[in-house]
């Protein structure tokens, strides 16, 4: 089943690829386009404007990090180890992209992440090809470093004024304004602790697991022990993996099987014995849990019961969108859709969007999405309808390099000369 596009039938290759040594000038291509965009027009359907972006100012190395109503830009190779260099965050608010301020700071290896947690600027980054993370707060809008410990970031939670950071040896709540620890939780020698339950850009829970079978939830908020339970030993051998989902924890159990506890008070909630060995799980699967074998294939997995629903060869990810999964294939040819819309109760496939490629949701079911012309420096982006299959092209955007992202109901993307551009998407 093919896609329905408001414009009428679109081809999924939006426009024809040109060869290298016969480059259509951009403006030109784009009076063609929008001349093909009125050949689709159904009756009385309006065309889709082709708006010029507002554009931040960028160079090839700077590096964009994006929250919910700010724009972060950080100059300098995100690559660079082993040597000492001052960095500048700009943050821009959105969707305006007005410039709010600039913050110096110095780091010795590759930034991986930053956030803006009040008038703190948070930055996490690899000291050096071995592994080692640190991470430095620094006063917004200034050089003046806050502290600097070296563990990995993990989250922030501005309202408690607290960091959550990982070190080999434990999970460490710190005050967000002067570093000094207020818990920590050790990690196992042979467990682990993971993260679950996000709400926005922080944790509900700290899950942990020892090699002797203790399972512990703990609050990340003060490090405090929520519950503990000790599972079935495994014959001798140290316990397996754990692996959060949402509101319960899944726990191998030996053998093919995976016991779940609700979440956070551990009280047993089922035992599924589906073959879930060398595979992984994600939370955010709409109404299924998703288990991903590392090759290919998914199992799908009802959160209320543990049954199997259905398990498929065909895809190799998937994701909850409204009453439906997305899925993209484990193997397709250059010109076979990447993006299907699946029944989560039987995994059968809908219908697809062609070459179309997911970039946010968009509420009401409905979600973002880019088709990149081939051989050019465009993009069209639409808003998708799962439930009918629907395209609704909002927009062509040109001399487009890569990396969009959209939010804040913008599509941000960096141009061909390394600047970021921002088009409205409402």
């Amino acid at each position: 089943m093919s896609s329905v596009i408001e414009l009428g039938e679109m081809p999924r290759e939006a426009a024809a690829p040109v060869e290298e040594d016969r480059l259509v000038p951009r403006r030109a291509l784009l009076t063609l386009l929008s001349l093909a965009l009125v050949a689709l027009l159904t009756a009385g359907a309006p065309v889709p404007a082709v708006r010029a972006p507002t554009v931040v100012p960028a160079r090839l190395g700077d590096t964009m990090f994006l929250g919910a109503d700010r724009m972060l830009l950080v100059t300098g190779s995100k690559t660079l180890v082993a040597q000492v260099s001052r960095r500048v965050v700009s943050t821009y608010a959105l969707p305006d992209a007005r410039l709010l301020s600039r913050t110096t700071v110095a780091v010795s290896g590759g930034i991986n992440q930053v956030l803006l947690a009040g008038d703190t600027v948070v930055v996490s980054y690899q000291v050096d090809a071995s592994g080692t993370w640190a991470a430095v707060a620094v006063a917004e809008g200034t050089d003046r470093a806050r502290w600097r410990r070296t563990a990995q970031l993990i989250a922030v939670s501005l309202p408690d004024d607290l960091v959550l950071l990982g070190t080999d040896d434990a999970v460490l709540g710190v005050d967000l304004r002067t570093g000094d620890t207020r818990w920590r939780l050790p990690r196992p020698a042979e467990g682990y602790i993971a993260e679950t339950g996000w709400e926005g850009e922080f944790p509900r829970w700290l899950v942990l697991l020892t090699g002797s079978g203790r399972l512990e939830a703990h609050d990340p908020r003060t490090g405090a022990l929520l519950a503990a339970r000790t599972l079935v030993p495994r014959a001798g051998r140290a316990h397996g993996l754990i692996w959060p989902v949402d509101n319960l924890v899944m726990a191998d159990i030996g053998g093919p099987g995976f016991a779940a506890y609700r979440l956070p008070d551990l009280a047993p909630l089922w035992r599924t014995d589906a073959d879930l060995s060398q595979s992984w799980m994600q939370a955010g699967c709409g109404r299924l849990i998703c288990t991903f074998r590392h090759q290919r294939g998914v199992t799908a997995i009802d959160p209320a019961t543990g049954r199997e629903l259905w398990r498929s060869d065909l895809w190799a990810y998937a994701e909850g969108v409204g009453n439906y999964l997305l899925a993209t294939r484990a193997e397709r040819g250059l010109d076979e859709p990447g993006l299907w819309v699946l029944d989560p109760a039987t995994g059968k496939p809908r219908g697809d969007f062609g070459r179309w490629e997911y970039l946010a949701p968009a509420g009401d079911g409905r979600f973002y999405a880019k088709l990149d012309v081939r051989g050019e420096y465009l993009v069209h982006y639409g808003l998708l309808d799962p439930e009918t299959l629907s395209v609704r092209v909002l927009g062509t955007a040109a001399d487009v390099s890569n990396s969009c992202q959209a939010t804040a109901g913008l599509l941000i993307c960096r141009l061909i000369d390394a600047s970021v551009a921002l088009w409205p998407l409402r």
